[in-house]
């Protein structure tokens, strides 16, 4: 389907002005302003002749609040082009690096397994031993080339969300980061429908991997607490550490990974807060079930 071409606003504009036009010549013809205040005299206990003004106050008023919300939406479409702008960086920083690691570790991996495939076919017979070594480290390097993939696949997609579901996922993802990070993790899962659509699996699962991920970086913490509740058709996310919170910036604005949480819950007419704990931060996600699908 193709998208509606815009109107210039010059065009609008001239309409605007048209309008304005014939309505002052039909005024002029008709003497409304005279009519209209000979009618607005016989009502004169009821002030009835100071609505023209005052109209005319509510108009520069409207055209005051209509100033601003333009402002307000100019400045929001330059932020989401900064952020667009950031996020296809880093979208192609992270397909460079995946690119890199392809290109060193997959090609290197096979050139040595062609070598040793080759090896094999030339001592198998005179030399045993040094084929049988030579086997064990191709062995190794198809583990080396599995793990490589397999940390790649997971960069890619949640690995386990398709086999084992979002709120198994979640347990796993909170079990190895605790492993990880030397910090407690306590999950709290309740409600869950069996059947969420995978858009909102996948967003509440990075909102949390982000999320861990700066409580790991940032938060000092020693504990956290994550809690997720499917009930009244909304997902509701709370994620709270014992860490020294959010600091403000002088900008105002946070880091990548704060904004790409709140696109994400954005583009899935959700909502997300961040909010002072004491001590530590929560984070505080609402994502309506049936709005979504998959």
């Amino acid at each position: 389907m193709t998208p509606k071409a815009t109107t210039p606003a010059w065009r609008d504009l001239l309409r605007v002005l048209v309008v304005v036009a014939l309505f002052w010549a039909m005024a002029m013809q008709w003497e409304l302003s005279e009519k209209l205040a000979h009618w607005l005299q016989s009502y004169e206990r009821f002030q009835l002749d100071e609505i023209p003004l005052t109209l005319l106050a509510l108009s520069l008023g409207l055209a005051w609040f209509a100033f601003q919300r333009m402002h307000e939406v100019s400045a929001l479409l330059e932020a989401n082009r900064h952020l667009t702008q950031r996020l296809i960086s880093a979208q192609e920083d992270e397909r460079r690096i995946l690119a890199q690691e392809l290109h060193d570790e997959v090609g290197q991996t096979c050139t040595a397994l062609r070598i040793e495939a080759a090896y094999i076919g030339k001592a198998i017979h005179n030399n045993p031993n040094a084929a049988l070594e030579s086997a064990k480290r191709i062995d190794q390097s198809s583990l080396r080339m599995h793990s490589l993939a397999r940390d790649m696949l997971k960069r890619l997609r949640p690995p386990n969300l398709d086999s084992l579901g979002l709120e198994e996922s979640l347990k796993e993802l909170c079990s190895s980061w605790e492993q990880h990070c030397r910090i407690q993790c306590h999950t709290l899962i309740n409600a869950l429908p069996h059947d969420l659509p995978d858009a909102l699996s996948t967003t509440i699962y990075r909102v949390t991997q982000e999320a861990l991920t700066n409580i790991a970086k940032h938060a000092n913490a020693s504990q956290v607490w994550i809690s997720l509740d499917g009930s009244q058709d909304v997902l509701t996310l709370s994620i709270s550490d014992n860490g020294q919170g959010l600091h403000p910036t002088p900008s105002g604005s946070h880091g990548l990974g704060l904004t790409g949480m709140r696109e994400r819950i954005a583009s899935l007419q959700g909502h997300i807060h961040f909010e002072d704990a004491q001590p530590g931060l929560r984070i505080h996600v609402q994502l309506p079930i049936t709005q979504v699908t998959s």
